[in-house]
């Protein structure tokens, strides 16, 4: 009743198979050209930060009508415009932090991933324990090696996202030829 008809024929997927396209050439184009990903990454986090302090400082206004003054929201608002804006004026130093909230962010991740692997020894016996370990090891080595090359962990994040972009474009594009 609701399967899918294998008789039925369907038309080409125009819009999966253009996303596609754009997809690959995107990735292509930051695989050639990383420091321009870079720097196109901190404009869409610094338009995005700005974005977001507007909604806070509106979402101020309408607070401090119903519930009185909320200065969490005022200070997010203002926090996000001065970041935003800060970052759009340097973008040298947008890529900076981008590029140290990574390495930290794998340093927690991997920190946390040890003390998970720690607790899995009471109940994992084998080798998942010792694998689980070591790889986090392996993330919080590189997580301290990227904080202190941070043009690398800038570079690796755009690396990772034309990846991402890449693999996502080729599906897209199958997809498109699967809907015939």
């Amino acid at each position: 009743m609701f399967g899918y008809d294998s008789n039925v024929r369907h038309e080409f997927d125009w819009v999966a198979f253009l996303a596609g396209v754009v997809s690959v050439l995107l990735s292509i184009f930051l695989f050639r050209n990383p420091g321009k990903g870079l720097k196109g990454l901190v404009v869409i986090f610094a338009v995005v930060s700005i974005m977001q302090g507007i909604v806070w400082l509106s979402m101020y206004a309408g607070f401090h009508r119903i519930f009185g003054p909320s200065w969490t929201t005022l200070i997010s608002g203002i926090f996000d415009l001065v970041v935003g804006i800060f970052f759009l004026a340097n973008n040298q130093l947008g890529a900076l932090t981008i590029s140290y909230i990574v390495a930290i962010w794998f340093i927690v991740d991997s920190v946390i991933g040890i003390v998970f692997a720690w607790h899995l020894r009471f109940f994992e016996t084998g080798w998942y324990f010792f694998f689980n370990l070591l790889l986090n090891i392996l993330g919080l080595v590189l997580g301290v090696m990227l904080l202190f090359q941070p043009e690398v962990a800038g570079l690796s994040t755009i690396w990772l996202i034309a990846v991402y972009m890449m693999v996502f474009g080729i599906n897209e594009i199958v997809l498109a030829f699967m809907h015939r």
